[in-house]
């Protein structure tokens, strides 16, 4: 539905909810275990660290989209009067409302990569965006198995779980836990696989039990960590820093932060948007007292913390009936919420990919009409051939891109169950680029094009409060350094 559809409108409130709910998500659950191996004082610093550059490169998104929506309007201005064959001058563009720089437009991230970066911006845009998207579907498709395997098979309270212990005392030799995970890999594919081909959307109710889930989750797994702090003592005892953890430390805060190429879609339909920044700021800061409370609990309330750490909670040596209904509500949450999400984003890769493709093999340009009068009976049979042969292709193109995409993160998810590596590798590499990279890119050359083709700066109202370029080549220069840390710590170097 269009952005500018009144339908489709919401109150600020309600777009800095879904903010919020965008960014606590699955790289929530991988924190606590991050944190608690790269220790206490060393995490506290790097998360904060994380939250503010994400804020930054969140409002270089926006004034990016802000710039793109000018862009836009001088566009269309311009056709008008063409298309009316009026004598006119270069449009100006000034500050006064309504200004041709408020959002009204959604712009999406890859359409201002191609006002802004070009070809080659489009291209490597849309690739770190796809690459991305595999680490979130091999996360996903690691993280339901394994929840389910931990379930179906019984529990342990040890840090010295092996893959082939048997998943329980009375079952075949062969059934032994990673056994049990690739089998729930495969029925995970079987469910998930029908609703991609029919590409399922994320409907209001939907929409609304999820967020109902994700916040019971994780208040309940906030209090009973604190429950059990109070009655039974801190169980972990975290070092202050261990910079050997600093690696998935990184990558699963830049995971956890992830919110950048949904923003423009969240921020158009927005019916106000005044003090824009200033909320979302407010919006950065309670996820960041959020991920503080739910890492801190977890890392001092058990002694081993899970990669995916709801699974501590089905652990625990609680029996009640409370704690029980608690604890599997809790291995089960990421099942229900990475379900429901799974369909939507492997059809939002499906069509990134679709996009790459066309953009670095664009399909033959078609003959007019005009031409195709012109052609003999012999070049209309040749030309035919060639479009019964372009029609299969793309067919085959169609079977094969779902194939790839379902098939690349079931495959990986079938070579490990470690969340926190996978978590890791997705924000350190593809997630630097699409939360870092890209959107100080953007910034930096949507910037000059206003400069340069506008005539104008950008008003102070649709200006990041970080109008200096030393932010984004700052941002730059953190990436690379955090990169080469992170290559270092997963290459096991130690120094």
């Amino acid at each position: 539905m269009p952005a500018d559809c009144p339908s489709a409108m919401y109150s600020p409130m309600m777009g800095f909810l879904y903010v919020f709910n965008l960014i606590v998500g699955t790289g929530a659950l991988a924190l606590p275990k991050a944190f608690q191996g790269a220790g206490y004082a060393l995490s506290i610093v790097v998360l904060f660290f994380s939250a503010f550059i994400s804020y930054i490169a969140a409002t270089f998104v926006v004034e990016s989209l802000s710039i793109g929506n000018a862009v836009s309007a001088r566009k269309c201005k311009e056709q008008t009067r063409q298309q009316q064959s009026r004598q006119f001058d270069d449009v100006v563009i000034t500050e006064e409302s309504p200004s041709s720089f408020e959002i009204n437009e959604k712009i999406e991230v890859g359409r201002m990569a191609s006002m802004f970066l070009g070809r080659a911006g489009v291209i490597l845009t849309y690739l770190a965006l796809s690459i991305y998207l595999f680490g979130d579907l091999a996360i996903y498709s690691t993280t339901v198995p394994k929840s389910l395997m931990n379930v179906i098979c019984a529990p342990v309270n040890t840090s010295n779980v092996m893959p082939m212990d048997p998943c329980r005392k009375n079952w075949p030799l062969f059934f032994h836990r990673f056994t049990v995970y690739r089998l729930c890999i495969i029925l995970f594919v079987i469910v998930v696989t029908p609703m991609v081909i029919i590409g399922i959307q994320k409907t209001k109710y939907l929409q609304l039990a999820t967020t109902i889930c994700r916040w019971t989750a994780f208040t309940l797994m906030i209090v009973l960590a604190v429950a059990q702090i109070i009655t039974s003592g801190p169980s972990g005892t975290p070092p202050a820093a261990n910079i050997h953890g600093f690696g998935s430390l990184f990558g699963v805060t830049v995971y956890a932060f992830m919110c950048h190429h949904s923003l423009p879609a969240l921020v158009t339909p927005m019916k106000t948007k005044s003090l824009l920044f200033f909320k979302l700021s407010g919006v950065f800061l309670l996820v960041l007292a959020f991920y503080f409370t739910l890492s801190i609990t977890g890392s001092f309330a058990f002694s081993h913390v899970q990669d995916v750490y709801t699974l501590n909670f089905l652990h625990d040596d609680n029996t009640s009936v409370f704690y029980f209904i608690c604890d599997h509500f809790l291995a089960l949450f990421p099942v229900f919420t990475c379900t429901t999400n799974y369909p939507i984003l492997a059809t939002t890769l499906i069509n990134n990919i679709r996009v790459l493709r066309d953009t670095i093999l664009p399909p033959g340009s078609r003959l007019s009409s005009e031409e195709e009068s012109l052609l003999e009976d012999d070049d209309v049979d040749e030309h035919d051939s060639r479009l019964r042969s372009s029609s299969r292709t793309i067919q085959r193109y169609d079977i094969i891109i779902p194939v790839v995409v379902i098939g690349v993160p079931t495959v990986t998810a079938l070579l490990t169950d470690n969340v926190l590596l996978l978590a890791t590798i997705t924000g350190s590499y593809p997630g630097v680029a699409v939360q870092f990279l890209i959107p100080c890119s953007l910034v930096l050359y949507a910037r000059k094009h206003t400069k340069n083709e506008l005539k104008m700066p950008v008003p102070k109202k649709h200006a990041s409060p970080f109008t200096s370029n030393f932010w984004p080549y700052a941002i730059v220069v953190w990436s690379f350094f955090a990169i080469i840390m992170v290559t270092l710590n997963v290459a096991g170097v130690k120094f």
